[in-house]
């Protein structure tokens, strides 16, 4: 009850500080049984999914009215049900927000999005505006649309570039998960991230879509932090910042046939901000297309951080187009200065082909504290196609490879000069 009244007191509007609250201790009741128990329309069949219509709870797909009370007395229903059953949110534009989804719930809860929701320019009193939580067993399912209005708070937001800044709110955030699966959705122009998986085990994200403008100020697609056990595959990114971020704590990730671009490329990291953070292990990025990305492959950790390790991180079978920075571990990411921490061993770079307007192909900035280990270099053919967007080369004009406190192994057919011995 504490942190629903920390929410609460926070809240710019009153009405929606008392949802929140409502989702919250509502969310914990019904999975104890404590209210909506008997209600009418619950599936009295084991197995037998019962259905859940937002419209049905006052919720008006005209785009304007505020549907948010009518989202969380559905989710009420949904998580109280003890047979599997569904939230839907039909054809129609659907205002609402912030929406909090918790659990725990009596079973298996699938939210199936056919229309749009959009979301207000403003009222946040939390960093996000869906948050599932403390709920397991969860399907969020398309084919609709979460469109977040970034572009009316994007010139205002006052982040841009800044290290340290308040963002404006996550799109999608799924927090204290086991079990998920999404697929089928799209998320248009974020006001920040897209989607943050945070302490969630056992993901599956397929054939979902998240688009933003190029210019768009930290639209990160996928942001990981603590997450185990992903699987993200068949979508297409394409936004301002990072199309996936793999960040502190992760583990036994699969990034596979996502289309990239435009964006900050496919990373891990950046790691090592924040003190104490937890090893990252087990990243693999195959059979990705990138087109016109400001970085390709990239692995970035903080100066002045705290210890950690990032191993066994694998980007194979790639194609890319004018894409720029194509092969990347900077380690001097961010402005604190200070040697990195994190150690980086036992990275793979195979099989990597197209066209670059960058240079240096291969660019291996590591740590002197926590030099990079068996880092190889396998099958990279990438033709420079000139620099298109007008930025300088990092190497003043080389075309080839840098390699700074940095165990490279090169092998197999590669399109530029090897790092200097």
């Amino acid at each position: 009850m504490a942190s629903a009244r920390s929410l609460v007191a926070k809240a710019n509007n009153t009405n929606v500080g008392s949802l929140i609250l409502m989702a919250l201790v509502f969310g914990s009741c019904v999975a104890n049984g404590e209210f909506l128990g008997g209600r009418r329309g619950l599936a009295a069949v084991a197995g037998n999914p019962t259905v859940f219509d937002i419209t049905k709870n006052g919720a008006v797909g005209n785009g304007a009215t505020d549907s948010s009370k009518a989202f969380l007395n559905t989710w009420l229903q949904v998580c109280a049900s003890p047979v599997p059953a569904t939230l839907l949110v039909p054809k129609g534009d659907f205002l609402a927000g912030p929406v909090i989804f918790a659990g725990p719930c009596k079973s298996k809860v699938t939210v199936e999005v056919q229309g749009t929701i959009i979301a207000p320019p403003s009222g946040y009193p939390t960093p996000e505006w869906f948050l599932f939580e403390h709920v397991d067993n969860v399907v969020l399912t398309g084919p609709g649309t979460f469109h977040g209005k970034g572009e009316a708070v994007w010139k205002a937001d006052g982040c841009g570039k800044k290290v340290d800044c308040n963002l404006p709110p996550t799109s999608l955030k799924f927090r204290n998960i086991l079990n998920l699966d999404i697929s089928g959705i799209s998320s248009v122009n974020a006001k920040a991230f897209h989607m943050f998986l945070v302490k969630t085990t056992n993901v599956n994200v397929q054939n979902i879509k998240i688009t933003a403008p190029a210019e768009s100020p930290n639209t990160d697609g996928i942001h990981l932090s603590n997450a185990v056990n992903v699987h993200i595959v068949d979508s297409l990114i394409a936004t301002g910042d990072d199309c996936i971020s793999v960040g502190r704590g992760s583990t036994n990730v699969t990034v596979e046939r996502v289309t990239c671009g435009p964006g900050h490329g496919l990373s891990v990291g950046s790691l090592g901000k924040y003190p104490n953070e937890e090893n990252v292990a087990g990243i693999h990025f195959k059979k990705c297309t990138m087109k016109d990305t400001d970085n390709g492959l990239r692995i970035k950790s903080w100066g002045g951080s705290s210890p950690s390790t990032a191993v066994d991180i694998t980007f194979e079978d790639i194609m890319m187009t004018n894409v720029k920075n194509p092969i990347i571990i900077d380690q001097n990411y961010g402005s604190r200065g200070g040697d990195s921490k994190v150690a980086i061993s036992n990275v793979l770079f195979k099989n990597v082909r197209g066209t670059t307007i960058t240079k240096d192909e291969v660019q291996f900035m590591c740590s002197k504290s926590v030099p990079c280990k068996g880092v190889s270099v396998v099958d990279v053919e990438l033709n420079f196609v000139g620099d298109k967007g007008g930025h300088p080369s990092s190497s003043g004009g080389l075309v080839g490879a840098l390699c700074t406190n940095a165990n490279v192994i090169f092998g197999g057919k590669l399109s530029f000069p090897l790092c200097p011995k």
